[in-house]
């Protein structure tokens, strides 16, 4: 099968460093070359990878895509008409109403009712980018996984909770001069203060990986209906059990054998406490398992050939009829 994978963004594929979309992607391509199919990927990005096809803003995009692939997999909503066959992958989750195209895929079961819709195949990672965790000897400290600046990805009660759970906090993705959010709505430059806080900024790559890998758990509480949660597998994979909210994919995704999922803050602590009771080992093999190249891109083809036989995957567009819940707070 020719597949085209088409994602409209300026960060290259492969990523170097930084991307959350383009590891999916990545992870696709490298998945369905490993299962014999012929597959290329179009991006803005400019690079000498054989199978890179670099997007031209001035020609229509259906004048670029048509003619090669059996199937052509957009990861964004693609709202126009090809004769090639064709399937979206939302990466987000829309809060207000909007109705996808028939052929949408979403990123997990609760995604997509959320939105809806049906058809879901989990997120999956290449983890030969990634070394091994650190499975015995974890450092003293937890780690937060998220752009900070915004509000929903909670920092504030991240650094509540690891300090009450006495424990010192690693922070991927700020600085120590961050935005904090008033009550008001609005927000304003804020130092966080402490030794027991560790800001690297916007890190990837090898730098990222051995961050996360000494760490003894990633705290993900975070305040709104995310449709999946890369951050979490990553940690999972290096080995850190997640403590999290009860808010969009993580009561799916989070089992208690690889962490909580809870809207209870004195939970997390608790949890943060005694987080020698999970198994590093079992949260890797979890990751692992569920998680990776060859079980996402199989499991992409299964809606590839429903779409190649002139079925669509949904009998209706899915909607979201009315605006979700957001903003999301966690109790003491």
């Amino acid at each position: 099968m020719k597949i085209l994978h088409v994602l409209l963004t300026r960060m290259p594929i492969p990523p170097l460093k930084y991307g959350g979309t383009e590891r999916v992607v990545w992870a696709l391509y490298k998945g369905q070359k490993e299962l014999g199919h012929d597959v290329k990927f179009m991006t803005k990005h400019q690079n000498q990878h054989p199978d890179s096809i670099l997007y031209n803003p001035a020609q229509g995009i259906e004048d670029q895509v048509e003619g090669w692939a059996d199937v052509i997999h957009f990861h964004f909503l693609f709202q126009g008409t090809l004769k090639t066959p064709f399937v979206c992958t939302t990466h987000n989750q829309q809060i207000t109403p909007a109705i996808f195209p028939k052929n949408t895929i979403f990123l997990g079961k609760l995604h997509a009712e959320r939105s809806g819709g049906e058809a879901y195949v989990y997120n999956g990672l290449y983890w030969e980018d990634y070394e091994q965790p650190n499975i015995k000897q974890p450092e003293n400290y937890v780690h937060f996984l998220a752009n900070a600046k915004y509000k929903d990805k909670n920092l504030k009660d991240s650094v509540d909770i690891a300090r009450q759970a006495n424990k010192k906090l690693h922070v991927i993705g700020s600085k120590r001069y961050c935005l904090k959010w008033r009550k008001d709505g609005k927000y304003q430059p804020y130092i966080y203060p402490g030794n027991d806080l560790k800001f690297y900024g916007m890190i990837g790559g090898d730098k990222k990986n051995k961050v996360i890998r000494n760490s003894q758990a990633l705290i993900f509480p975070v305040l709104t209906n995310e449709a999946f949660g890369l951050a979490m597998i990553e940690s999972l994979y290096l080995g850190c059990p997640v403590i999290g909210s009860r808010c969009g994919s993580l009561p799916e995704l989070i089992n208690q054998d690889v962490g909580v999922s809870t809207d209870s803050k004195s939970v997390m602590i608790d949890t943060l406490r005694n987080i020698g009771q999970f198994s590093r080992q079992r949260c890797h093999d979890y990751a692992r398992d569920t998680f990776n190249h060859l079980v996402m891109s199989k499991n992409y083809l299964y809606f590839y050939e429903k779409v190649l036989n002139g079925h669509a995957l949904h009998e209706t567009a899915p909607k979201v009829t009315q605006n979700l819940p957001y903003d999301f707070v966690l109790k003491d």
